[in-house]
């Protein structure tokens, strides 16, 4: 099967699988994290999504936003509130270079809890969290700005358990880490621009499992398995395909 037909269906397996609440694998590129990810859209995410989170992926729960939901929420990246912080504490300055080892300026941003969770931390708190940050990027699909904000200060606390990631501005076309990638995957399954990822770590090696082993991991399990190549491909064809249709008006 050619390659181009084999990548459509590994799309189409993996889009079905989000949007029914399921897991799936993607790898970025070996020249980056070389790592995989488990995937899932925050929308569907239930206590037990975390932990297998936890039990079978082992690195960091994170939550994914868009750059557009973070702008409208009045979210930070990390970096920028050490830079801001550093008038007090000039430590901050040396720590907040966010750019890391392969490259890519860092999509963390702060953590929150919901306050209607008692620690945050166990699958049921941080479950909740989750679907209450994914109901806020909703708002923010129709700009209300002020809605979204006032929620936010009035239902979370920072700081918290759940990870935020501002994906870059224009997504892929300036970022290809799996905060990127799983959103333009959740874009393409037509779901709220919001998804929870995790690194696989291999508990013998102590460290990311191998793109191999995470390729076997995913058929016994039946988990669909997607190269960030891919996903970038897919990305590129597409905004030049609008171009094309631009001119062509």
């Amino acid at each position: 099967m050619p390659r181009a037909a084999n990548r459509d269906l590994s799309f189409d397996h993996a889009i079905r699988a989000l949007r029914e609440g399921k897991f799936v694998l993607i790898h970025d590129v070996s020249s980056r994290e070389d790592e995989t990810d488990m995937v899932v859209a925050a929308e569907f995410v239930t206590p037990d999504h975390i932990r297998r989170l936890r039990e079978e992926a082992g690195g960091f729960v994170c939550q994914a936003i868009t750059h557009s939901t973070a702008k409208i929420l009045g979210l930070p990246f990390l970096p920028e509130i050490y830079r801001l912080a550093a008038k007090n504490y000039s430590i901050l300055t040396e720590l907040a270079d966010g750019v890391a080892p392969y490259g890519d300026r860092t999509a963390f941003s702060i953590t929150v809890n919901h306050r209607t969770t008692y620690t945050g931390i166990t699958d049921h708190d941080r479950a909740i969290t989750i679907k209450g940050l994914t109901k806020l990027c909703e708002i923010a699909t129709i700009k209300n700005t002020a809605k979204a904000r006032r929620l936010l200060a009035s239902e979370f606390r920072s700081p918290g358990h759940v990870h935020i990631l501002i994906a870059a501005a224009g997504l892929l076309a300036t970022r290809r880490g799996h905060t990127e990638l799983s959103l333009y995957l959740a874009e393409l399954a037509g779901l709220i621009p919001a998804t929870v990822i995790c690194e696989i770590l291999d508990g013998k090696t102590h460290n990311a499992l191998t793109n191999n082993l995470a390729k076997k991991y995913a058929k016994e399990n039946g988990i669909p398995f997607i190269e960030g190549t891919d996903l970038i491909a897919s990305f590129e064809a597409k905004k030049l395909s609008r171009k094309s249709s631009k001119r062509n008006v």
